[in-house]
């Protein structure tokens, strides 16, 4: 008779240290570990042990290859389930292991072996221990310890699973062992190496720039700086700065370096740019990201650990002192131009001093730059061409998002050191400067936000947060009585010359506070809630129908 210890989920070999002390140093260990770096280091360390062997795989029901989800927080927390809820696990970082049918393996032992086995494997211990009951192999396992997780894996199946083993557990009166090692337990290896060589979905970052060469730069190398090859698709907008040269020359040394140019001498503009470069991305995730900022050490990571179809993420920014702060974000200067950025000092920050403002890993909110699939952001038809060049089109994109059942969540773990506005607002070709306005963005920002109030109804709305608020949207028309140009041009962009609602004034009495119940007239309507005639201050409002429209403005 041999004594058989079966170690399912190795780690660090905690487990393999235990049961030599429990149980004597000839007992024979098979141990099987799913991820690679670990298994391979436990492999060197007992290289020399002819009763441990160590095999790089994940214990299943059946032999085959499989998805291993890696956890971004803990070296015990991957899984087989991308449903795990708990240590960072997501369905866009993993890798393809080999698996290993338990019940097969066990069955290839003598039948007066003494077979001990040890489960912990994150959530698949409930289909792996139902199959060895369907095959009643688990009769020739003679003790049996490890961990159920009940809590951490979201799929409705595991709760019939856990009934069922539970239920032959009562019955044969099974014996089942917690085998839970607290966190000091001696390690025959370093853990801090499980997550060296992640594979990831890839990522394309698509970067619209107009002469913006020098912040442009930085940004290419702090993506480069992330420990996956992604995607980088450049979009050179008419730039006079030496952008088309350089990029030129990093595309011949960069084959996941894509680029688009246009050759002016008019620029497109962000809206155009960002959906041309959105439109060629060769993944299926992209990221719309800023020319003017810096990539956090593992923002890859933490944007992709949430990300799934129906979502939006969003990276936090550290900024400089050149707008107010808020709660949304961090201010930290690292430098105000790229000549006074210091990249390991940001880093060092990251790593090792920041603590996220709220005490929280994610909250509800949506800026640049945000990463989601790129089959829903095509689903509603990209940025709405109204607001071209720039200006306000982010605000009208979120909008939409969230009215297409979209969440949309800002990481704190994902950091970004964004310059600020050096797109068109403080673009030193463009006229401006870091805290000056330039004449370009100061004429595209009025305009757009009239478009932007006659197509919402409303200035742009948000929490503190930047979790986008959107008032109902009717179709409404405007009638006034003794009128005058300062007064039409006033008004005009608060109605998109609908026909539901009829709102009627007098530019003999119209006053400050009639125009400020102008601004708030959608809400005003909503809560009136029918059909009807009414006067609010000196404004007589007349609702033929009252239908709300958002929902219309969601494809474009």
């Amino acid at each position: 008779m041999n004594k058989i210890f079966i170690d399912c989920g190795a780690h660090c070999g905690e487990s393999i240290l235990e049961a030599k002390r429990r149980f004597g140093n000839n007992i024979k260990i098979y141990s099987f570990e799913a991820n690679t770096n670990l298994a391979k280091a436990l492999q060197n360390h007992f290289e020399g042990d002819d009763n441990v062997t160590i095999e790089n795989k994940a214990v299943w029901i059946e032999d085959s290859f499989i998805e291993f989800y890696l956890s971004t927080n803990f070296s015990d927390g991957s899984s087989l389930y991308k449903e795990k809820v708990s240590g960072g696990v997501s369905e866009n970082l993993f890798v393809k292991v080999p698996c290993i049918d338990l019940d097969s393996f066990i069955k290839s032992f003598n039948d007066d072996d003494y077979i001990i086995l040890k489960l912990d494997v994150e959530g698949a211990e409930y289909e792996i221990l139902n199959k060895l009951i369907d095959t009643e192999t688990i009769k020739r396992i003679n003790e049996i310890h490890g961990e159920f997780h009940p809590t951490k894996i979201d799929r409705p199946e595991i709760k019939d699973l856990e009934t069922k083993i539970y239920s032959y557990f009562h019955t044969t009166n099974t014996q089942f062992y917690n085998w839970e090692l607290v966190g000091n337990q001696p390690k025959a290896i370093n853990r801090n190496i499980w997550k060296d060589s992640y594979e990831m979905k890839k990522i394309t970052f698509v970067i619209p720039s107009r002469n913006n060469l020098e912040f442009l730069q930085l940004a290419y190398n702090s993506i480069r700086k992330l420990n996956t090859q992604h995607e980088i698709l450049v979009l050179n907008d008419a730039s006079t700065d030496g952008t088309t040269e350089w990029v030129t020359s990093q595309q011949a040394k960069d084959n996941s370096l894509i680029t688009h140019h246009n050759p002016g001498p008019e620029r497109i503009g962000i809206v155009g740019m960002f959906d041309k470069g959105i439109e060629m991305a060769t993944t299926d995730i992209i990221m719309a990201y800023h020319a003017d900022m810096v990539a956090g050490p593992d923002l890859d990571i933490h944007i992709l650990k949430h990300l799934k179809k129906g979502k939006v993420i969003s990276a936090t920014r550290v900024e400089p002192p050149l707008h107010p702060d808020g709660p949304e974000k961090m201010l930290v200067n690292f430098g105000i131009e790229v000549d006074e950025f210091e990249y390991d000092k940001f880093a060092n920050w990251v790593n090792n001093e920041y603590q996220p403002k709220h005490g929280k890993t994610e909250t509800e909110g949506i800026f640049a730059p945000w990463c989601m699939y790129r089959e829903d952001f095509l689903a509603i038809g990209g940025h709405d061409e109204l607001f071209a060049p720039q200006s306000k089109e982010d605000s009208d994109l979120f909008n939409r998002f969230v009215l297409n059942g979209y969440e949309v969540i800002q990481t704190w773990e994902g950091l970004v050191y964004h310059f600020t506005s050096r797109g068109s607002r403080f673009n030193k070709h463009a006229g401006g400067a870091a805290g000056k306005n330039s004449d370009e963005w100061l004429q595209t920002t009025t305009a757009n936000m009239k478009k932007f109030i006659t197509k919402w109804g409303t200035p742009v709305q948000h929490d503190p947060l930047m979790k986008p608020i959107i008032t109902p949207v009717y179709d409404k028309c405007l009638v006034i009585n003794n009128s005058n140009p300062q007064l039409e041009e006033t008004l005009g962009y608060w109605f998109n010359n609908g026909t539901d609602i009829e709102v009627e004034i007098d530019g003999n009495t119209f006053t400050q506070e009639d125009f400020q119940i102008i601004q708030q007239l959608n809400a005003i309507i909503k809560d009136s809630g029918q059909v009807g005639e009414f006067k609010i201050g000196n404004i007589f409002v007349r609702i033929n129908k009252l239908e709300e429209r958002q929902n219309e403005l969601i494809h474009v």
